[in-house]
């Protein structure tokens, strides 16, 4: 406690003041009752085989926790403790059954999540920053945009002096111990002082000294009103006494619900003794895991599921759960608390100029990856150009540029996809926390993404383009460079985001598999047929329905068409029959080829695949707040339907 007095002491009295004591306004309880979430325990498949077993993660249980306390959820593996953490803060699941109120109302995640943040378990932060960068970063996008930079500065520095890490602000998040990126992943959500706090696990993999920093922290921050609440596995008895509360888990239902003295006292009723050696927490652990016997489901009784919000030894002075719910605030307070003191957030432009610089930064620190994306496109250009450099200087060897092009399109399609399947996977794990703690809008994100590649796509476009074009002594026209230069930055930005619509879906060994055999069948469906004038309808569909066809038709015609010259024929050739740039065409089949086309229809792919990967971006990243109401309204429309029915039954 004198260590929380001297942190507060610390602190300035402007009103930027990260860790001012919560309004009463703001403040919030957490009551939920009867909660239920089951899952389907067999693959299946939707339509045709819908599963009809199910597994019950949370299986009806109940609880209050209160604003100004450091509430544990602990329990075995398995239990249930992080499924009840996500549900509670509405993270990507659902409820099957039952309430959650907010101050004795039924809550609404827009209101909700304007007050509440959540630090996942694993710390995922992009390592190509420092302390001081990530935290100004965050600062933008999160307060409120009339502060100032000398606001935000204060109130960064603040944190980072609270957290232990002022000292450290100019150091690399990579080189970052465990305790510290935990630390600083705490600080990035309090930054704009939420009220409500979820995190899972958050002394996981921390020695001794770390995780008793981290929960002397969290622990000062609910004694300055808000709620918080973490889940744990298995914390030491020093620790464990930092809590304000205890809810004790086990096959997903409650077995214990009160303070941390009582837990002892709690077990005694069931003539299990803790030793005197024993961490209590361990004990009652053992006891979940039925160590020393089966007392779960009279343990679940004892506790009513959750529903006793507070086990005391005398059970006659335990918490009354409708009373304590009279006393709270209405959510309508919160609405009000809301209105009176607006956060004016960034405008859409300002979160895309953010998350652009952020990206562009990214890409230039990112030395590896750049490159090597680099020197894949000269060393790449290098090679095939030097293997086909008598394409243009011989005609014996003119019809080897159907090869030629061919080749050039796996190229560009490769080196630009690749990369994307390698890093928008691990980017998911940043955005997936940022977005839900509303950072930015996803849009403003998503487009700033697809904005920053193009920079790097253009310049190794350009390398591709003058290592291929050179190396395979290609007529020095102007204008056929730059239609070789078109056709290639188009190719790269379609693999590109052909890339993004696979990493956004996928992990990055799904992915990385994925991307190279729908590749590999889309080559062999280019180059079909031989003879490409007398296709059938299935044929015509699988040559031309695959998207490698396009940069192999543009190729071709700026390398056959626009008044190519003829090829040079070798003194030793009587008759020269491949000279004629038209007569190449026409033996590879290709002779109602059009280069525009090609490259509008790359395009047309680019935003279409684009705007594919912003569904799964939103599909994958968004809440299912809409989702269940929809599902709702749907199963009210049903239950009216046979309502009606029942009726016009019994009508006849």
């Amino acid at each position: 406690m004198e260590e929380c007095a001297e942190k507060q002491h610390i602190l300035k009295n402007g009103d930027y003041s990260t860790f001012q004591r919560i309004p009463k306004e703001a403040t919030i309880n957490i009551h939920f009752n009867d909660l239920t979430y089951a899952i389907s325990s067999k693959v299946q498949i939707p339509i045709l085989f819908p599963a009809k077993d199910t597994k019950v993660i949370v299986n009806g249980v109940s609880g209050i926790f209160k604003a100004g306390e450091l509430s544990a959820i602990i329990g075995p593996s398995g239990c249930g403790k992080t499924t009840l953490l996500n549900l509670l803060s509405g993270y990507r699941l659902q409820k099957t059954s039952g309430q959650i109120y907010v101050n004795n109302q039924p809550r609404q995640m827009k209101s909700f999540r304007k007050l509440s943040r959540y630090v996942l378990q694993e710390d995922h932060i992009s390592p190509y920053f420092t302390v001081m960068e990530t935290m100004t970063f965050a600062s933008k996008l999160k307060l409120d945009s009339q502060r100032t930079d000398k606001q935000r500065e204060a109130v960064v520095n603040e944190i980072l002096d609270i957290f232990d890490l002022l000292q450290h602000s100019n150091t690399l998040i990579s080189k970052l111990s465990g305790g510290q990126r935990k630390r600083i992943c705490i600080a990035l959500e309090l930054i704009d002082n939420p009220s409500v706090l979820f995190l899972d696990e958050p002394t996981a993999g921390l020695d001794e000294v770390s995780a008793s920093k981290c929960v002397r922290l969290l622990k000062h921050l609910a004694d300055c009103g808000r709620t918080i609440i973490c889940s744990l596995h298995c914390p030491s008895a020093r620790l464990f006494q930092m809590f304000d509360k205890v809810y004790a888990m086990a096959s997903g239902q409650c077995i214990y619900q009160g303070t941390v003295d009582d837990i002892v006292p709690y077990l005694e009723c069931f003539s299990l003794c803790c030793p005197v050696s024993y961490n209590p927490t361990d004990f009652i652990i053992e006891v979940a895991m039925k160590a020393y016997g089966d007392y779960h489901n009279v343990m679940v009784e004892a506790i009513s599921n959750g529903k006793v919000s507070k086990w005391t030894p005398n059970m006659e002075v335990a918490t009354n759960e409708c009373q304590f719910l009279q006393n709270t605030k209405n959510t309508h307070d919160i609405k009000r608390y809301l209105k009176s003191n607006p956060h004016k957030y960034n405008s859409w432009s300002k979160e895309y100029s953010l998350n652009l610089q952020r990206f562009l930064s990214q890409l230039w620190r990112d030395q590896a990856n750049f490159r090597l994306r680099l020197a894949a496109h000269i060393l790449s250009g290098l090679l095939i150009g030097s293997a086909n450099i008598n394409v243009s200087r011989n005609a014996k060897y003119s019809i080897y540029n159907y090869h030629f092009s061919l080749i050039v399109s796996i190229m560009f399609f490769f080196i630009s996809m690749v990369p994307m399947l390698s890093t928008v996977p691990q980017d998911m794990q940043f955005i997936r926390r940022e977005c839900f703690n509303q950072w930015y809008r996803l849009s403003s994100y998503f487009l700033a993404l697809l904005t920053s590649q193009l920079p790097i796509l253009c310049a190794t476009s350009l390398i591709g383009t003058v290592t291929l074009y050179l190396g395979s002594a290609q007529p020095l026209e102007l204008h056929r460079f730059l239609l070789f230069l078109g056709i290639a930055f188009a190719t790269s930005m379609m693999a590109s985001s052909f890339g993004l619509l696979l990493g956004s879906r996928f992990c990055v060994l799904h992915a990385l598999f994925l991307g190279p055999y729908v590749m590999s069948g889309m080559i062999i469906m280019a180059s079909y047929p031989g003879e490409r004038t007398n296709l059938s309808a299935l044929e015509y569909f699988v040559s031309y329905g695959n998207f490698v066809r396009y940069p192999l038709e543009g190729l071709l015609e700026l390398l056959l068409g626009f008044g190519r010259p003829d090829f040079p024929c070798p003194e030793t050739e009587f008759m020269c029959w491949s000279a004629k740039p038209k007569y190449i065409l026409r033996l590879a089949g290709d002779v109602k080829i059009s280069y525009f086309r090609s490259v509008l229809v790359l395009c047309g792919l680019y935003f279409v695949m684009s705007f594919m990967s912003f569904l799964v971006f939103k599909q994958r990243l968004g809440t299912t707040e809409k989702e269940s109401n929809k599902s709702s309204n749907l199963g009210k429309l049903k239950r009216s339907l046979l309502t009606c029915t029942l009726r016009v039954f019994k009508y006849k």
